[in-house]
């Protein structure tokens, strides 16, 4: 019987995985007018039943939407305790024009932000396909598309909402006239919100709780992280981190402390 030479096995994985990070890679750059075209996004959403059941509507109480990572489960989990779950919250789909559709329906809107390194570091262990360069550019596309409807929306920074998320939602009923109860981040309401965390990425994976993708801190995640950030010196993803890097201070110049 004739076999394989030693090492063909291994060649053949490593043609398929290419294959397939490249075919990802094309898929990534290809949604990128979509992602960026507020009113063909919003269709496209609407054609995925589990898409349309978070997208935003004349009757959803809050919107919440980020760039993936930064925070977006936490603050879903942390908004339920403290308002309850029957409320209809506009979340994770992570496109800039989901944000546009909320602010066009005048609806209370929070836009979470994270440095862009850490976001995007983040980002890659959970799509592992994609460069740090890739990454970079959809932070860039997420952010300038949501700029100019600024004056429609909180920014909710990561550091806050992961800390203080009941400040977040003070912001919120100051800027929109709402009365949000707050959430308070006891021990009690912690366990409570990181349960949730988990439970919403069980839906996502099927059952199980992945450590690369649950929304909340993760010694794996914290170890794939470090061996990649050598990737962000590379000179051209340099100078796209610089250009988020300015991005995201215009944002945070656009958070206000209420007292």
């Amino acid at each position: 019987m004739r076999t394989a030479p030693d090492g063909a096995g291994v060649r053949e994985n490593d043609q398929v995985s290419r294959l397939y990070r490249d075919l990802d890679r094309v898929r990534h750059y290809a949604r990128r007018p979509l992602a960026r075209t507020p009113f063909l996004w919003d269709v496209a959403m609407r054609l995925r039943p589990e898409k349309n059941a978070t997208l935003a509507r004349p009757d959803t109480a809050i919107v919440i939407e980020g760039f993936l990572r930064s925070g977006n489960t936490f603050s879903v989990a942390a908004f339920q305790i403290a308002n309850g779950q029957d409320l209809h919250v506009g979340r994770h789909l992570h496109g800039a024009p989901h944000v546009l559709r909320a602010v066009r329906l005048g609806l209370p809107t929070v836009v979470l932000i994270r440095r862009p390194r850490e976001a995007v570091l983040s980002y890659l262990v959970r799509r592992p396909t994609l460069t740090p360069y890739d990454g970079l550019v959809e932070y860039l596309d997420f952010y300038r598309t949501t700029w100019p409807a600024r004056h429609g929306f909180v920014v909710g920074p990561f550091d806050r909402v992961t800390s203080d998320f009941g400040a977040v939602l003070d912001q919120v009923n100051v800027r929109f006239g709402t009365s949000f109860r707050r959430y308070e981040p006891t021990p009690e309401n912690e366990r409570r919100a990181f349960g949730l965390v988990e439970e919403m990425n069980r839906l996502e994976t099927g059952g199980e709780v992945v450590e690369s993708l649950v929304g909340r801190p993760s010694e794996e995640r914290s170890r794939r992280k470090d061996e990649l950030r050598a990737l962000l010196e590379r000179p051209r993803t340099a100078a796209r981190l610089r250009e988020a890097d300015e991005l995201y201070e215009q944002y945070m110049d656009l958070v206000v402390t209420v007292s």
